[in-house]
């Protein structure tokens, strides 16, 4: 769930800490220069690559993932099936999975591949190490058909 920064600037991982936009840049865009928001998503577009949220609403005070309560799920299920070319499922981070798991656990049968946190909250993990285990997606969007895709929520 975006937190307020980024709901304020009515953008997916707005927060200017986040790693998520450096590390698809690094990983999808052809040179270094900055990128404006329209340019972030036709990236993703461009690499078959759709964003969303496990999370349709909830209640939450400040950024931290510990403070979301009364969470209304994404109705993923019946995205997956009105995009059928969407073979991997690829989460941002524990939170994510772990709502993921449990609200539609059993109810989508596609892999899905947690992968670390882009939040500046997971300062554990450098932004190396971060775009090394994000490659995945690089791999998954290069290896599918020009129909197939993967979507990361």
């Amino acid at each position: 769930m975006p937190g307020p920064v980024a709901l304020r600037r009515r953008q997916y991982y707005g927060f200017p800490g986040n790693h998520f936009w450096p590390i698809i840049q690094k990983l999808f865009a052809k040179d270094d220069r900055p990128l404006s928001y329209p340019e972030k998503i036709r990236l993703l577009k461009e690499n078959r690559i759709a964003l969303w949220d496990v999370i349709a609403s909830c209640r939450r005070v400040g950024a931290s993932d510990s403070a979301i309560h009364c969470v209304t799920p994404n109705r993923i299920p019946q995205l997956l099936k009105k995009h059928q070319g969407i073979r991997t499922i690829f989460v941002n981070g524990k939170t994510a999975e772990r709502l993921f798991r449990l609200h539609f656990g059993e109810k989508v049968n596609l892999p899905v591949i947690c992968l670390p946190s882009t939040s500046p909250a997971h300062a554990s993990m450098s932004l190396r190490e971060k775009l090394r285990r994000w490659e995945i997606i690089k791999v998954a969007s290069l290896t599918k058909s020009t129909h197939q895709g993967i979507i990361v929520l």
